[in-house]
């Protein structure tokens, strides 16, 4: 096994990079397009312009775990890593996770008290079970349970972990998912892919192991060939999007499609060719981007229908223009609400714990 010491990475580029895929997760999940339908083209394609082009969010987290998990491996063994994750980690997402857990309960207890229905108090311990794993498996919050699957399977291959064909087995089974997305063996929503997101996780400790040879392919990379294989990957990934939104509509904006996979790997080698350009150290950006992880899908599921009732804000028979209005108020409100928040929780020692600190 090659031992050579990698060369010293920019941490604080990582961490701006993280704060922009953190935008864009954000935005995302900000928007009410999911399982709409429009009539028109333009509509179809305000839609798929607006769900892919922070895309690339998701699959930028997995790399660039896997990018400081190269380090962390080398430091520390599997038994202190796992410590470490499970308190910087599991606590607080698990202390966020049983708020949202709570807040939906008070939510259903405040309606049927004001209607007159006893549904909530016959809710059956399987009941409340089902309700909870559908905060963990199909919200945001699947994210930790999925990421520290992965990082349990590379610990457990961790011998083969710099081995060419173990990533080559990875490669594979991601693209399963890609190739699912036609034939719908298994379901294909990336909630669920437990083996798809391994592959990255595992190609950001490559690029970790031979960063002085990714820092000189991205810096002899000309600019203007990035930009354009953006651009020309971004319409490649919409207009998979589209023929599957057209022909097979289950999950046309699945994270794992294979020209969203190319179009967020080029994507990361853009902004890592901006680098000081995009520099968002002086905000910070290590202390908030998993607490807005944290509290951001709780303000899209709580704080918004608060916002949208009196507002009388509906979206029946609505245009796909005034659903990506909506779409940019509810980021406005909800990002900004969560920069605060987090920013609040932090003046709080005590309480650091719960955003990750």
């Amino acid at each position: 096994m090659n031992n050579t010491k990698p060369a010293k990475i920019n941490y604080d580029f990582i961490d701006s990079l993280r704060f922009i895929s953190m935008f864009g997760i954000v935005m995302e999940h900000s928007s009410f397009f999911f399982g709409a339908k429009f009539k028109y083209f333009d509509e179809k394609i305000v839609q798929i312009f607006s769900l892919q082009f922070f895309k690339f969010g998701t699959i930028i987290f997995f790399l660039l775990a896997g990018f400081l998990i190269g380090d962390k491996f080398n430091t520390y063994s599997t038994k202190e890593y796992l410590k470490r994750r499970l308190q910087n980690t599991v606590k607080p997402w698990l202390f966020w996770v049983v708020v949202l857990f709570v807040l939906n309960y008070i939510d259903i207890a405040v309606r049927n008290i004001k209607s007159g229905d006893p549904t909530f108090m016959g809710k059956s311990i399987a009941n409340s079970l089902g309700d909870f794993g559908d905060i963990v498996f199909n919200t945001s919050y699947w994210f930790i349970p999925n990421f520290l699957i992965c990082i349990a399977i590379l610990l457990l291959f961790r011998k083969y972990l710099y081995n060419i064909f173990f990533g080559g087995f990875l490669l594979i089974l991601s693209l399963s998912y890609s190739i699912n997305l036609y034939l719908d063996i298994f379901p294909t929503s990336h909630t669920t892919a437990l083996f798809g997101f391994i592959f990255y996780l595992w190609l950001g400790v490559q690029i970790n192991r031979h960063y002085e040879k990714f820092k000189i392919i991205t810096q002899n990379t000309c600019m203007s060939i990035l930009i354009a294989l953006t651009f020309i990957t971004f319409m490649l990934s919409s207009w998979e999007s589209y023929y599957l939104l057209v022909k097979l509509p289950n999950d046309p904006f699945n994270t794992l499609r294979i020209s969203n996979i190319i179009y967020s790997l080029v994507c990361f080698a853009l902004l890592y060719k901006l680098g000081d350009k995009i520099s968002l150290n002086k905000f910070k950006p290590s202390i908030f981007t998993f607490g807005i992880y944290l509290v951001h899908q709780i303000l899209v599921f709580r704080l918004m229908p608060l916002i949208f009732r009196p507002l009388h804000i509906s979206f029946e028979n609505k245009s796909a223009y005034y659903f990506l209005s909506i779409q940019l108020l509810t980021f406005a409100v909800v990002y900004t609400s969560s920069i605060l928040l987090v920013y609040m929780i932090n003046k709080v020692p005590s309480m650091r714990w719960i955003v990750g600190r």
